[in-house]
């Protein structure tokens, strides 16, 4: 049979339009039925309205969770929440990278020639070079901004060699090589500082290999993606060794609870979920890279650990509520945000109830000292929740079961515990954004290369992350760290982690309180 488009024959053309005429009209008939639906059943439209405003929010909403009836300057000039202090207030900058507040000067001059010219110009006659004189002290300044491209360079190491020869005694000689230049490796053709900036630039600013690669050809620097990747992983051993460190550092810090959360991160060609773990708090943060999701990993990643934790209101954390050691808390945000992404269809409701949960951040940020929050959340933060709750309680009995409000209400009131187990435990914040802003620069790094091509690259991944983002917690710039970790390790000492090497080389400051 001949395609349509084919077709000569007017009685097959002829058939071919009844049929689709028929079919036109069917179609217009469920249309108009599926329009009249959503009229005769209200209550199903209800739903479904609340489930689409929360999707759109979700996908094309502002980052920021702003409420519009309030100032933009609304967190300006605020109290810090103690939650959030740093345990490092020393920032450190390689001594490389020249800040951009620190300029260079240029001078600039007029060639003799130039200057008779400008004479014979102002109908002098041809002066002398003696009759001009440089006015001392006196410059036209202009700043500007300019750039230095990243220049590549072969070095040649010679390190000298001795001969020592015992005049008396032995014919035997010593022969003593000059130390060299440290390596990540013997043998190996890259410097460290290189392996550091190929590190950096993927693991802190998010830049593929394959993109730098095309940079460093650009260049002139011929390379391939898998060299790129071998300086990688050797530093990501060498920064092996301070994990446990950076993880006592989390354990230990017994003013702030540990914070866990979690995101899908990507194995290239496998299609089953594999997950990036991470666990912090203000001392530090550790990553860890599993192939699951279940509330087993988060049982190793505290295995030893006696405190407060924090975390979103995902299941897999609901084993920890067992245990005596442990006290569990909840997200705030995630609490809020279940009201603040249907506002649009309950605009009073949800205002009146973000109010108070506003108002228990507010609270927070009145604190200078540890013992001013303990008292602000025994009295006002107490005070505050008794209200959300009656007017939580009055909001659902005006609403049915199955609406976007009573939803997040139960939300709510199913985690209750939890969301307010923070007025008795200092350690716990009242959001687990520290871990969510930790995983921004992981999911950054899963939009622009994808994730890892195997189980050991997402292990590198979750290393090099780990220091990096402990390096910000502690003020260190990671390349600085990362230079010193190696520098430890090539002449057989033991690194610290970063938050000790900060208090080593800074002193501890008077609010880390560990």
């Amino acid at each position: 049979m001949a395609p349509l488009e084919q077709e000569q024959n007017i009685e097959v053309l002829r058939a071919y339009a009844i049929l689709a005429t028929r079919e036109v009209e069917r179609l217009s008939r469920d249309l108009a039925i599926a329009l009249k639906r959503p009229t005769e059943e209200g209550f199903l439209s209800d739903e479904l309205q609340d489930r689409l405003v929360k999707l759109q929010e979700r996908f094309f909403g502002f980052g920021r969770e702003k409420i519009e009836h309030r100032s933009a300057t609304h967190h300006e000039n605020q109290q810090l929440l103690l939650h959030g202090t740093r345990q490092s207030d020393e920032p450190e900058v390689p001594a490389n990278e020249q800040k951009c507040d620190e300029p260079k000067t240029s001078f600039y001059e007029v060639a003799i020639d130039d200057l008779k010219q400008e004479a014979v110009s102002r109908g002098f006659e041809m002066s002398k070079a003696h009759d001009w004189e440089e006015i001392k002290g006196l410059t036209q300044d202009s700043v500007e901004v300019t750039v230095v491209e990243r220049v590549y360079e072969k070095v040649v190491h010679k390190q000298k060699k001795y001969r020592f020869r015992p005049s008396i005694g032995t014919d035997k000689e010593i022969i003593v090589t000059a130390p060299g230049p440290v390596k990540l490796n013997p043998g190996c053709q890259y410097s460290v500082d290189f392996a550091l900036s190929v590190c950096s630039d993927k693991y802190e600013y998010h830049c593929p290999l394959e993109r730098q690669r095309r940079k460093m050809e650009a260049q002139g620097l011929e390379t391939s993606v898998k060299t790129l990747y071998g300086l990688c992983q050797a530093v990501a051993e060498h920064a092996e060794c301070v994990l446990p460190q950076i993880k006592e550092d989390i354990f230990n810090d017994r003013k702030v609870a540990a914070q866990l959360d979690e995101t899908p991160w990507l194995i290239l060609g496998q299609e089953s979920k594999t997950y990036m773990w991470v666990m912090s708090n203000r001392s530090a943060t550790y990553f860890q890279f599993e192939p699951t999701r279940s509330g087993k990993v988060a049982e190793e990643l505290l295995k030893g650990y006696q405190g407060a934790i924090l975390s979103d209101g995902f299941s897999g954390y609901d084993r920890f509520k067992k245990l005596p050691d442990i006290t569990v808390g909840n997200c705030w945000a995630h609490a809020r945000r279940e009201f603040y992404d249907i506002r649009g269809n309950y605009p009073e409701e949800v205002k009146a109830v973000l109010d108070l949960i506003d108002e228990l951040f507010e609270i927070e940020r009145k604190a200078e000292t540890w013992d001013e929050l303990k008292e602000l959340r025994e009295k006002e933060s107490t005070t505050a929740l008794k209200n959300l709750h009656t007017l939580l309680l009055e909001i659902r009995s005006r609403h049915f079961p199955s609406s976007g409000l009573v939803k997040a209400i139960d939300y709510c009131f199913g985690r209750w515990k939890e969301l307010t187990a923070f007025t008795t435990n200092l350690e716990l914040p009242l959001t687990n954004n520290d871990p969510e802003r930790a995983l921004r620069h992981v999911v950054m790094g899963r939009k622009n290369f994808a994730g890892s091509k195997t189980i050991n690259g997402a292990d590198v991944a979750a290393t090099l992350y780990t220091v990096i983002e402990s390096c910000k917690k502690a003020s260190l710039h990671p390349k600085v760290y990362l230079k010193y970790l190696v520098t430890e390790r090539w002449h057989k000492r033991v690194p610290l982690s970063p938050l000790r090497y900060s208090w080593m080389k800074y002193g501890k400051p008077k609010h880390a309180g560990q």
